[in-house]
């Protein structure tokens, strides 16, 4: 025990994660590790060497003018192909495994053309794209609905037999039984740009990373209007470790993913500039999350309670710590639940430049609702987490006091908003402050989050939140095609 308590620390003090992170392009390092991504979402210039063509009723040789059917496709697909899905319905589920898989040089692609609807399958694994064991596969620009799953990427439980690579990307995901979006011991994943929502009572997480995964993008999703959390990390350490006869404080639970350890816990993710909204449960369940970037997304309007980093362990080092969470609007409106929690040894996050809004809402009215619990944290948390340059707005706190640079609000005005929803749901647009936030050039400019959720670079001193919509110099409102 002494000695793996040892081994953890070493590895713990050499592998701890810079959190200076953007998405790489092909070749560039991510957490300071370089980068193993699906070439089709890093590099631009990337054309598969050959194009088997699919439509709803293909019989053909899979040409352009002479599509074949979708199961033709998936029996002689191979690294380097792409499989271009024609206009139409399609119903049925497919499946790619180890035999079948891309590699870094030369992926395989699943790529809709506009216009594409695949209904998915109720038999077997009831999954539209099942990718077990299948690596670098990209899925691009689908309606996927129904079934169990939307897409499905799982590999083994040992971090050397996790899958790689794979991207999935532009699609509208909805109303299946467990979840639209699911990956498992699934490294070097990228989720981006998709809507995800109606996942049902049988798991009922729109995007759920799950297994000790490592070295992830979850960027520039919407996800709402589902039955449990909508957006969910949980290495599972009782799963990986415990049900494989492995102790939650060996190294090959806890220790770093950069060392080939740690199937208990999932590092080095970038979480930004995504819309997590207006659930029928909770909020988004970060669980033994370590090193990692949540920065730029909004969350909030829950039937239950906010964002949670916490673990499932008694082992302080499976603990969701060192993460950077930064420039998220949150909001709750749920009385005596948390918008944000950091409870079980959930230590070492550095929170800053965040919004958070307790609110009511009555008819068409929205005010401040001081029964919001705002931040909660318990013994193992409270004194071990830095918060600085937050805004506060009604609510109330647990086992927490706003820093001498965080500020405190007990008003709230839709004002400062452009168009908060008082019923209902808005676009995230909606979330844009006007010139009249109390919470503009008021932060400290972080290296970490240079831009804001449009893309736009912040400036000295930055707004709060999100979004930067002033010009620090001249105290002026930015105007922005697509916001004004």
């Amino acid at each position: 025990m002494i000695y793996n308590t040892l081994i953890l620390l070493i590895l713990l003090s050499t592998t701890s994660a810079s959190w200076a992170v953007s998405v790489p392009n092909r070749g560039e390092r991510f957490f300071d590790t370089p980068e193993r991504f699906n070439r089709y979402y890093t590099d631009p210039g990337y054309s598969p060497a050959h194009i088997l063509h699919v439509s709803p009723t293909g019989n053909g040789d899979g040409t352009a003018g002479n599509p074949m059917s979708v199961t033709s496709a998936f029996n002689q697909v191979t690294a380097g192909e792409e499989i271009r899905f024609h206009p139409g319905d399609y119903a049925g589920c497919w499946a790619l495994d180890s035999d079948s898989s891309g590699t870094y040089d030369a992926p395989i692609v699943l790529k809709a053309d506009p216009g594409v609807t695949v209904n998915c399958c109720s038999s077997g694994r009831a999954t539209c794209f099942n990718l077990e064991y299948a690596d670098y596969v990209a899925v691009d620009g689908f309606t996927l609905v129904g079934g169990d799953y939307g897409v499905r990427a799982v590999g083994g439980y040992y971090t050397n037999e996790h899958q790689k690579g794979v991207a999935i990307l532009n699609n509208h995901v909805r109303d299946q039984y467990r979840d639209p979006i699911f990956s498992g011991g699934s490294d070097w994943i990228v989720v981006d740009n998709n809507v995800a929502h109606g996942a049902g009572d049988g798991d009922g997480h729109g995007i759920y990373l799950s297994n000790g995964s490592d070295w992830m993008i979850a960027r520039n999703n919407e996800v709402y209007d589902n039955s449990n959390s909508d957006f969910q990390i949980n290495a599972d350490p009782l799963s990986t470790c415990e049900d494989e006869g492995i102790a939650f404080d060996d190294p090959l639970c806890d220790g770093s993913a950069r060392n080939g350890l740690g199937q208990g816990v999932s590092e080095f993710i970038l979480v930004e500039n995504n819309y997590f909204h207006d659930g029928q449960a909770q909020g988004p369940n970060l669980t033994s999350v370590r090193n990692s970037v949540f920065r730029n997304n909004i969350v909030g309007l829950y039937q239950l309670h906010g964002t949670s980093f916490w673990q499932e362990t008694d082992n302080p080092n499976l603990g969701s710590s060192n993460n950077l969470i930064a420039h998220n609007l949150f909001i709750g409106e749920s009385t005596w639940d948390h918008v944000l929690q950091f409870v079980y040894d959930s230590t070492g996050n550095t929170v800053q430049n965040n919004v958070f809004l307790g609110i009511s809402r009555s008819g068409t009215s929205v005010s401040a609702n001081n029964n919001v619990l705002l931040v909660q944290q318990d013994d193992s948390t409270e004194g071990h987490n830095n918060f600085s340059g937050n805004y506060f707005s009604g609510g109330y706190f647990e086992q927490f006091e706003p820093s001498a640079t965080d500020q405190h609000n007990t008003n709230f005005s839709t004002s400062w908003y452009e168009n908060f929803p008082v019923s209902g749901m808005v676009a995230d647009t909606g979330f844009r402050p006007t010139s009249s936030a109390p919470f503009l050039e008021t932060g400290n400019l972080l290296s970490d989050v240079p831009v804001d959720r449009a893309g736009s670079l912040r400036l000295d001193p930055p707004d709060l939140g999100p979004w930067q919509v002033t010009d620090a110099g001249s105290g002026q409102t930015i105007m922005k095609d697509g916001f004004e």
